[in-house]
């Protein structure tokens, strides 16, 4: 008989055996992955290197650098991978139904209540579909509330602050200015016009939720990639995360919540009533379809009225991406057009085509400025290259956008056998400086898009992903172009800009990013 000092040292060794197996003979040598190029000599067996350039906050960098080394696939930890090509990878995983990580829920979730850009499969499709008409092109060139918030935009808020600065000669900084008009226009869509933002005339609250919200993102490792750590270094007194982050996320939290309040009050006491201007069109649809699905029956669970904390979070959502994306996208914009002041001519000349142009000040009062046709501004051609071209070199989410593997397999990049569970994720930052697709890719160049071949141009839009692809593509593009290029058609009609300061025009690493210091001063001369 075998004594029990045996027995227990032939168990460790079994366990140990088996140990080696499970985390270093198998994942290194035996798994199908084993054979895709390691970012990283110790990514095979261990995720500690990918944890490690997240947390430096360095991974689009780096993770660029390492594809134009070793290709277009790379296994950057035991279970994750990261893509660089079109066939078999974009397509593949973007349109081809792989399901979102638990990334989006963590770094998203509002109120307890994920809003539709953390849900995937039959969830996001429901919520989506939803919201997908009051979103659409045709409806918003044709909704009379984006007619008269547009033009409340350009000729109330932002062109009086440009000719302001004109008239004493004093420099303005865009960064906080663009943030405002984008957070703007899309708010006055969102809520109309009184209960939506008003960071343009009200820059004391601007800076206020422009510093509440960006503070925190260096805090955003902890929580969205190692929460279960987190959580148990909280517990043994240990917070790796700050309490101001938490009460900064619930105060801007509040901010939102009671425009929602409003908005609903606006709705239920006075729904006939409401003057062009001020009816909340996407919060008053998508309420409107939550009546249409949960019938009468819906239980409150102590909220004021129903559904107020979904509606709230995809509210809450929808404007916090407004703001950064586009605004990021128009500082960059303004920051290239300055410096090319013959370009702003040739701009100029087709934006005065337009019938009307959008000439300030205007000849009539502010009630009767007459706008051009948004379906005129959107086929400007010189205008939409010089907006794409600032969404390709400068992408506003220019960091990994993570999904899961299906069952039973699949093949990426040319590597068969992938199985389920995988994290595998392209980024926006790699994908949109493919020198095949986009020669001379670090270089800001319009014209690649006004005179590329037929074919080159196939391309161009095929790897084109500032705007993400498939089923979770962003359902706001269609209202973050429309204010796009009404801004930039009724500034560049008017006036030409200078660059004075732009300290760090770097894109600073994450998910969303933009200038790393936030700051871009410009001079502008009325035309």
């Amino acid at each position: 008989m075998l004594s029990p000092t045996i027995v227990a040292f032939a168990a460790l060794a079994g366990v140990l055996l088996l140990g080696i197996y499970k985390f270093l003979i198998y994942p290194a040598f035996l798994s199908p992955l084993s054979k895709i190029p390691a970012a990283h000599p110790t990514a095979p067996i261990s995720p500690f290197w990918i944890y490690y350039i997240r947390w430096k906050n360095i991974e689009n960098k780096t993770i660029h650098e390492l594809h134009k080394a070793k290709g277009p696939i790379l296994r950057t930890a035991p279970n994750e991978l990261s893509v660089n090509c079109y066939t078999e990878g974009l397509k593949t995983i973007y349109s081809g139904g792989f399901h979102k990580t638990p990334f989006y829920h963590r770094r998203f979730i509002n109120y307890g209540v994920d809003p539709m850009f953390a849900m995937s499969g039959a969830q996001h499709s429901a919520r989506k579909r939803m919201l997908s008409h009051v979103y659409s092109k045709s409806y918003i060139f044709a909704n009379p509330t984006a007619h008269a918030t547009t033009r409340a935009m350009l000729y109330d808020r932002l062109l009086p602050i440009i000719q302001s600065s004109v008239d004493v000669g004093k420099p303005l900084e865009m960064a906080g200015i663009l943030a405002g008009y984008s957070m703007d226009a899309f708010m006055t869509y969102q809520f109309g016009l009184r209960l939506g933002s008003n960071f343009l005339q009200n820059e004391k609250e601007r800076n206020w939720y422009l510093h509440l919200f960006y503070a925190r993102r260096p805090w955003l490792f902890w929580t969205t990639e190692v929460p279960r750590f987190t959580s148990f270094m909280q517990k043994l007194g240990i917070g790796l995360v700050p309490k101001w982050v938490d009460q900064a996320t619930l105060d801007l939290e509040d901010w939102q919540i009671r425009i929602c309040d409003k908005a609903e009050r606006l709705l239920s006491e006075n729904p006939n009533n409401i003057a062009v201007s001020e009816f909340p069109v996407v919060y008053a649809h998508e309420r409107a379809q939550f009546k249409k699905q949960d019938g009468k029956d819906r239980p409150l669970n102590g909220q004021p009225y129903p559904r107020r904390l979904d509606l709230a979070s995809d509210m809450y959502d929808h404007n916090a991406a407004a703001h950064e994306t586009s605004g990021d996208t128009l500082t960059y914009l303004f920051y290239e057009m300055s410096k090319r002041p013959d370009l702003q001519k040739q701009l100029r000349e087709e934006l005065l085509a337009l019938s009307p142009p959008l000439l300030y000040p205007p000849k009539s009062t502010a009630d009767q400025v007459a706008m051009p046709d948004p379906k005129a501004v959107d086929q400007l051609t010189l205008l939409d290259a010089i907006l794409q071209e600032t969404l390709r070199l400068w992408v506003a989410v220019p960091g990994g956008q993570p999904r899961v593997t299906p069952s039973p397999s699949c093949t990426l990049a040319g590597y068969s056998n992938i199985p389920p569970g995988v994290r595998v994720q392209a980024q926006g930052f790699t994908i949109h400086k493919n020198p095949e697709i986009f020669p001379d890719p670090e270089s800001w160049k319009p014209e690649r898009w006004l005179y590329a071949s037929p074919t080159q141009l196939s391309e161009m839009k095929r790897w084109f992903w500032a705007w993400g692809s498939g089923g979770s593509m962003c359902i706001g593009s269609n209202i973050a172009t429309h204010s796009m290029k009404h801004c930039i058609a009724s500034v560049y009609t008017n006036y030409a800009s200078t660059l004075i300061e732009a300290p760090d025009m770097e894109l600073a690493e994450g998910f969303t990013a933009g200038p790393r210091t936030k700051k871009m001063v410009l001079k502008f001369q009325h035309i």
